[in-house]
């Protein structure tokens, strides 16, 4: 993924089983290069839980925040296909944001991932320390900016309903093992209290589907 972008929309939902595969192919061959074409987004990913609820996390970057809800993706989700207008129907469980990177540290693309949404506090004094810890090859700190969200709410005909989230820690990785490790030590629940910060939510993904310019 390119990260020398500033801003990041992510979704995280569930589909409802009649429709998965159906949503999988639309995913990689529409909507992905709808938003890295047309929307004018730098890349796009689609990983699938390991262990985690909701089962799908979808992660999108623009070069800034504000192009996140550039005058291409406005005009995408202003009129969606019949096709899309199915599909997102048989979305459950949707949580999504707009955010703004605040630290990172990157050695490439992990195939497995650790997101982690939190209220309160911040991580990004974390990601220099998760950045030496064993198996991890990226870390990201990314702060929530709900402005941008309002301003595609203001525009879009589906997903107003959606949950809104706090910011997010997001941790790649070379294997499910080292987030594992990552959960029993600098990512606990209580090793994260201890530092002023409420976990709000967290899965273990693996990488489904990766697109960029």
């Amino acid at each position: 993924m390119d990260y020398t972008g500033k801003g990041a929309l992510m979704l995280w939902l569930d589909v409802t089983p009649e429709l998965r595969a159906e949503t999988d192919t639309w995913y990689a061959v529409e909507h992905l290069p709808d938003r890295v074409g047309p929307g004018g987004y730098l890349c796009a990913r689609r990983y699938k839980a390991l262990e985690a609820s909701p089962e799908y996390l979808t992660f999108f970057v623009a070069e800034t925040p504000e192009d996140l809800a550039s005058p291409g993706y406005l005009g995408l989700v202003k009129q969606i296909s019949p096709q899309s207008h199915r599909i997102r129907a048989g979305f459950r469980d949707v949580a999504r944001n707009t955010f703004r990177f605040i630290a990172g540290h990157s050695l490439g693309v992990g195939g497995v991932a650790l997101a982690l949404r939190s209220r309160g506090g911040t991580m990004a004094p974390l990601v220099a320390e998760l950045g030496r810890a064993q198996g991890v090859v990226a870390v990201h700190a990314l702060q929530a900016a709900p402005e941008i969200r309002a301003r595609m709410d203001a525009v879009r005909v589906t997903g107003l309903d959606d949950a809104p989230t706090g910011d997010v820690l997001l941790v790649e990785a070379l294997q499910v093992e080292d987030l594992h490790a990552l959960r029993q030590g600098l990512l606990a629940t209580a090793a994260l209290a201890a530092r002023g910060i409420e976990e709000e939510h967290h899965g273990l993904y693996a990488l489904q589907h990766h697109l960029a310019r």
